[in-house]
């Protein structure tokens, strides 16, 4: 693409909300306990966990299958307009679906996602940097928000940028009733979906899996500053509203900071 001169603002066609967020197990219990109180159905939910990458987030537009439009999140309602530099990151399908399938793409396609880099790929760019003479990076999240935010695709393309989508926001077609269905069916069309999103039957099945997590944080790939936990019926999900602009249906279980 072209070098830019100034990011055109981009109106979602939904507002792309952030989470209310716990430090502790028991902030998940807490949360639990008053959208219980607000609906009774959420005594027999079942939920999806995913890890909370930490990266930026990013908004991808497809008519008849074709990638049209990407942007940043901005403030939820506006964002910037970057649909050159995302053409660059390789993972980004720029036609859905990838493969032969017997999935076919809604007419208007709104999907949800986190660019970021592997740690592994992160270590590797600053070694050719310093090798090269150049400015080394701290931190792949800054990295990877730099990478995507430049006026030159050029630069953005020769950063090891990767996604991870994980949510539809907005669809003229009909798509999953569940979070759970719905990453596999992101998964079908060709969207790369993180394999470490796990399905929870109940709350206390939650609860384990969320202390899991929070051991395992050391082993994982990538940066993640938490856990995201969502109520797997979207419907149920939407009905119990949002506080601010934190959905009551979802949470995120930040990890504790390091030291």
């Amino acid at each position: 693409g072209a070098v830019q001169d100034i990011f055109r603002k981009v109106r979602h066609p939904a507002p792309i909300l952030s989470l209310a967020s716990v430090t502790d197990v028991t902030g998940i219990g807490s949360w639990y306990e008053r959208i219980s109180r607000l609906d009774r159905r959420v005594e027999d939910a079942d939920y999806c966990i995913e890890p909370k990458f930490d990266g930026l987030t990013v908004v991808l537009h497809y008519r008849e299958g074709v990638f049209v439009q990407g942007a940043t999140r901005g403030d939820g309602e506006v964002g910037e307009d970057i649909t050159p530099n995302l053409r660059t990151v390789r993972a980004i399908p720029l036609r859905i679906p990838v493969a032969s399938s017997t999935v076919k793409a809604p007419p208007y396609l709104v999907v949800r996602g986190e660019v970021f880099i592997y740690l592994k790929d992160f270590e590797g760019l600053n070694r050719r940097l310093e090798d090269a003479g150049e400015r080394t990076y701290l931190n792949p999240r800054n990295t990877a928000s730099g990478a995507l935010r430049q006026l030159d695709p050029g630069i953005t393309a020769s950063r090891p940028l990767n996604i991870f989508t994980y949510n539809i926001v907005y669809s003229e077609g009909e798509v999953p009733g569940t979070q759970w269905e719905t990453l596999q069916y992101l998964q079908e069309l060709g969207f790369p979906v993180c394999k470490l999103s796990r399905y929870c039957p109940d709350i206390s099945s939650v609860m384990k899996t969320a202390e899991e997590r929070i051991r395992e944080r050391d082993t994982l790939p990538f940066e993640a500053d938490g856990i995201v936990i969502k109520i797997n019926d979207l419907k149920l999900a939407g009905e119990l509203g949002s506080v601010g602009k934190d959905p009551r249906g979802a949470l995120a279980l930040k990890y504790p900071a390091r030291e």
